[in-house]
Order: C-alpha cells, then sequence, then structure tokens
C-alpha cells in the first residue's frame, strides 16, 4: 500500500512543481491546443510564477512514497493549477489533490470555481463541477484558447454541532450503525448501546462535528478527543441515504484540519472493508489489531498530520 502526504509545497520544491506543470502540459495539451496556446501555458505556469504563488502558500504537493507526483493550488475559492505527472495519472491522485483544495474550501465558502482546460472539463463534471461560462482567450494572430469556467456548491456544511444537536446525533448513530452490526449478524455492538448521557460525556471532553444539508438536518457527525499531543477519532459516520458521496473523507479531513499538528489515531471492525480502504488511502496506517470476542476485533490506524512544520498560510 503506497502511503501519501500532503502539504504546502515549500522554496525549495519550485523547480519540482514546475517540472510536474510543464511536464504534464508538454505531453497532453498538444492534442487539443495549438503550439501557441501551450506556449502560453508555459508562460503562464513559469517557474518565477510558480515561486511566487509558493512563498504566498498557494500551492500544496502530493507525495507518494516520498516522491513529489502531483500539485495543487488555490486562491480564495477558485482551484487553480492541478496537475499530476503523466505516468502516475489513472491512480487516483488527481481526485486526492482536489478532496483536499475542496474541503479547504467548503471551511470558508460556500462555493468553489476554477478554469478548466478542454483535457480536465470531463474530470471536473465527474466531481460535481458544472459549466457556467465557456471562455476564449485571444492571443494574437488568430490563436485562441477556449476554455471552461466551472463552478461546484458545498454539498453540505461541516461545522462543530451543539449540545441541542446531540440527541439527533444519536438517532442517526443507531441508523447508521446498522450495516456494521450486520456484519455480525445482527449482534448489538458498542455504538448501538451508548446512551445519550455518554454522548453528552464526549462532547465535553471533545469535539464533535456534524455534516448538514441545506435545511440543517444532520447526515453525517464525526468526533475527535486529544489527548498528549494525539487526536482519537471515533464515530465517524453518514447517514444511509447519503452514504458513497465522499461525505465520510470530507468529515475527516475536517476533523484533520480542525486539529493541526497533530497525531491522529483511529479504530474499526476487521469486517468494515470500505472503512479500511478508506482510511488506507487517507494516509492511515495499521498499527495493532485487538479482538473483543472470537467474532469482533478491530484494527487500529495512525496518521501523523503531513503538515506538521508547514506554514498553512494561504
Amino acid at each position: 500500500m503506497s502511503r501519501y502526504v500532503y502539504r504546502r509545497a515549500n522554496p525549495e520544491e519550485a523547480e519540482k512543481v514546475c517540472g510536474i506543470v510543464q511536464g504534464t502540459k508538454a505531453a497532453i495539451y498538444p492534442h487539443y491546443y495549438t503550439q501557441a496556446v501551450v506556449d502560453f501555458f508555459g508562460r503562464l505556469h513559469s517557474l518565477e510564477n510558480i515561486t511566487k504563488d509558493i512563498e504566498e502558500g498557494r500551492i500544496d504537493v502530493l507525495l507518494v512514497d516520498g516522491e513529489v507526483v502531483g500539485t495543487g493550488s488555490r486562491i480564495d475559492d477558485h482551484i487553480t493549477r492541478v496537475y499530476v505527472l503523466p505516468e502516475h495519472e489513472g491512480k487516483g491522485y488527481g481526485s486526492i489533490i482536489m478532496d483536499h483544495l475542496e474541503a479547504e474550501i467548503f471551511n470558508e465558502y460556500d462555493k468553489c470555481d476554477l478554469d478548466a482546460s478542454l483535457p480536465a472539463t470531463l474530470f471536473y463534471e465527474h466531481r460535481g463541477f458544472k459549466t457556467v461560462e465557456h471562455k476564449k482567450h485571444e492571443l494574437g494572430d488568430g490563436e485562441v484558447m477556449i476554455y471552461e469556467i466551472m463552478e461546484k456548491k458545498r454539498p453540505a456544511k461541516i461545522e462543530r454541532a451543539e449540545r441541542k444537536d446531540l440527541e439527533e446525533i444519536l438517532k442517526l448513530q443507531y441508523t447508521a450503525y446498522q450495516s456494521e452490526a450486520q456484519l455480525f449478524g445482527g449482534k448489538k455492538i458498542p455504538p448501538l448501546t451508548q446512551t445519550l448521557k455518554e454522548v453528552e460525556e464526549e462532547y465535553e471532553k471533545g469535539i464533535i462535528l456534524k455534516m448538514t444539508e441545506e435545511d440543517g438536518t444532520i447526515i453525517g457527525p464525526g468526533r475527535a478527543a486529544e489527548e498528549n499531543g494525539t487526536v482519537y477519532v471515533g464515530k465517524l459516520m453518514v447517514h444511509p441515504d447519503q452514504q458513497k458521496n465522499g461525505y465520510g473523507k470530507r468529515l475527516l479531513l475536517g476533523i484533520e484540519k480542525y486539529f493541526q499538528e497533530k497525531q491522529f489515531e483511529l479504530f474499526t471492525s476487521t469486517r468494515s472493508v470500505a472503512n479500511i480502504r478508506l482510511y488506507e488511502k487517507m494516509g492511515y496506517e495499521t498499527f495493532d489489531t485487538k479482538a473483543v470476542d472470537d467474532e469482533l476485533q478491530f484494527v487500529y490506524f495512525r496518521k501523523t498530520d503531513p503538515d506538521m512544520g508547514v506554514n498553512k498560510k494561504r
């Protein structure tokens, strides 16, 4: 399993980022644009411009097994310069970069937008972006660059839960964990026997984030508490009707953004294949397993914040 790290780029990585952008442009853009347009993109994403954006904290990098394989940038609610090395395309790395950029933006804004080149439009459509304007840029001598302005509205809001939300969160918990219980033949697993008083105690000791729809309905909560520099994440869940929309990933990213420069630990049952896949994809590594009884076993995951010691300001 490859390990990925997503963090702010540092000045020493300017040439590497520039190489990713220029290499991807040279390999792909000539299939869609004239040479004049390709050259324009080259000037737009010059080493000088990239170095400046890194110094201003606008550029992130994705490292896989220690190698920088992709990059992404944002300015306020605008996403730009998302590229993955051609030899690493098709591995989901572009989606990882977008997951992080969107999570950051949606924590501050109700929407995000971007300028999509012709080869990237379909990728963004699959992520829920919609074209709001067709644009063309005159380059002179009859050369025209065509691109799309695309926009995506925040699918759900993530914020800190209040005490008055706890009863609704517990009811959602009883619903969300039914599928987990079915993995053990309908056994009464701990989340299905927890009381409101116990949830209130967890609320006092840490934080509970909630994801809500426009009408305020809670569709997913996540809990976390910090102790001695480690953040223990628990009961991360999404309503069954809202699953497979990437909301679990967004909740976990929200917790990671809330607690910065920390180590994270969480656990799930060994039968929860979807959860294990999600955690591994997000950079968590197994460090322990514990058996409750002959049927129920938990696998424990740990992740060290890749942004530790890196300037997070935009």
